[in-house]
């Protein structure tokens, strides 16, 4: 699972919440295998603190922490780098291509442009939870209130 995913899941106002809650309750509940990455996790945190500005960083923590702890944990792959420059995209998606690639995980969920493109070049299969018309929405939505 990338952090967008994670985030939208996490952060309840987001348009693309109940989409992407449902896939990692499903995580969470053990119906589906979701794996997740220290620097997913990472980028998650900061995405929730510093851009939607989700306070205290105490209630932050251990939301991060009640949720990770219900996955699975795998390591970044370095080759992270090579995917990267090969595939001309950011660094966080290119751990998560070879980070998928190494733990030999077959569907990464996303809705990032970057892994929708390069991962069938990988043999990966990507899925997207949240809906078309709600991505769309998503690309005008405008945060209107912080936690």
């Amino acid at each position: 699972m990338d952090s967008d995913i994670l985030s939208y899941a996490l952060y309840d106002e987001s348009p693309a919440h109940p989409y992407s809650w449902e896939v990692l309750e499903r995580g969470l509940l053990g119906e589906i295998e979701l794996y997740l990455t220290h620097t997913t996790i990472l980028e998650t945190y900061n995405v929730l603190f510093w851009f939607y500005k989700v306070r205290p960083l105490e209630k932050l923590l251990e939301k991060l922490m009640l949720t990770v702890g219900g996955l699975k944990i795998v390591e970044p792959s370095i080759t992270g780098l090579n995917i990267s420059l090969a595939d001309n995209i950011p660094l966080g998606d290119g751990f998560l291509i070879a980070t998928a690639l190494k733990h030999r995980i077959p569907v990464i969920v996303s809705n990032d442009s970057h892994i929708v493109s390069k991962a069938p070049k990988h043999s990966l299969i990507t899925e997207n939870p949240i809906p078309k018309d709600i991505r769309e929405r998503l690309a005008e939505w405008k945060m209107t209130e912080t936690t």
